[in-house]
């Protein structure tokens, strides 16, 4: 990557952060451009340089969250069959402390919202969802085996995913006593024979 290159990345996540933290704040729609331009310190006229419209800002948000997510599945995918699901048990701290990150769960959960009243901002969670199960049931189904890896994969999800949703109802939630939980509950699901 060239100087301009990184310099223009650096822009750019210079705007979505600014955006994420003015979503959060004021909601998607509270959220205009000229509120994402003050916090990312730059003109309204230099963000559409580099995004269209806050679609495209949100697009952007959700395909940044997709790609460190294809990163961490390429260096699961990379390790020996037999390592896989050690690993990602031991990943379950880190998973359970990001997913329950009241900004992030704030965040995602305004996007979801958004998702409800646009079908385009739905289709570019649902096409990232499609993706992330898609890489997760296949390291499930080809490097360990599991038959049924689409319904773990679904259930895994749905069970970190939940987490956004616990740490904003309750913000004392006891993340320590849930990591042993779901370490218990990864090996079960990762180890376990398929039933018939």
């Amino acid at each position: 990557m060239t100087g301009a290159e990184k310099r223009r990345e650096a822009r750019r996540d210079q705007v979505l952060d600014a955006a994420s933290a003015c979503f959060v704040e004021h909601g998607f729609h509270g959220a205009g451009m000229a509120k994402v331009a003050k916090k990312a310190q730059m003109s309204v006229g230099h963000i559409y340089h580099y995004f269209e419209s806050k679609e495209a800002i949100i697009a952007a948000i959700v395909d940044r969250e997709s790609e460190l997510a294809v990163e961490r599945f390429a260096e699961l995918y990379a390790l020996p069959s037999d390592e896989i699901a050690a690993a990602m048990i031991n990943r379950a701290e880190d998973i359970v402390v990001t997913k329950s990150d009241a900004f992030q769960s704030a965040l995602n959960l305004e996007i979801q919202a958004e998702a409800q009243r646009n079908p385009h901002i739905a289709a570019i969670l649902q096409e990232h969802d499609k993706k992330i199960r898609g890489l997760f049931s296949n390291i499930l189904n080809t490097k360990l085996g599991l038959t049924d890896a689409d319904a773990r994969t679904e259930l895994l999800m749905s069970l970190f995913g939940g987490l956004a949703s616990r740490v904003l109802r309750n913000p004392g939630l006891k993340r320590e006593k849930l990591i042993p939980l779901f370490q218990s509950l990864m090996h079960n699901l990762l180890n376990e024979p398929a039933n018939a």
